[in-house]
């Protein structure tokens, strides 16, 4: 539902105001799936979750509709395969410009240094679930004795 109309809105997400306002609800939600405290920043609890930033789905959407459309005008009906090969290739570009911004995020650098090498492999596992236990960690020094 947050990408609903994507292609229309997209571009206004260069504006910093309009990215963070995507943000907020996103880092809710991906610290649900995740499993993980509140205090999980944005850039660690989407790759713990799996879920790219919407503003870089909202921006595949906006480009695959706009190579339809320039299809169309051009009075070409592209077959489903070229369609879905187009897609491919825009969510690969996502993986790439997602693990670039995860490189150079601030917060949660423990947890996006163990995640960014293997990002692809961890997004396509088909197990794997993350608990609770897992995902909270304590640094020796933190715990009491």
């Amino acid at each position: 539902m947050a990408l609903y109309g994507a292609p229309v809105w997209a571009d206004s997400l260069r504006r910093r105001e309009n990215a963070t306002a995507l943000r907020v609800p996103q880092r809710a939600i991906a610290q649900r799936v995740a499993r993980a405290y509140r205090t999980v920043g944005y850039a660690a609890a989407c790759a713990l979750a799996g879920t790219p930033p919407w503003e870089l789905e909202a921006w595949v959407l906006a480009r695959v509709y706009e190579w339809t459309v320039d299809r169309r005008a051009r009075g070409e009906r592209p077959a489903h395969e070229v369609r879905e090969a187009v897609r491919q290739e825009a969510k690969e570009a996502i993986v790439l410009h997602w693990a670039d911004d995860l490189a150079a995020a601030v917060f949660g650098r423990r947890t996006l240094d163990a995640i960014g090498p293997v990002l692809q492999t961890w997004l396509e596992r088909p197990f794997g679930f993350l608990s609770f236990r897992l995902v909270q960690h304590q640094r020796p020094e933190d715990v009491l004795c």
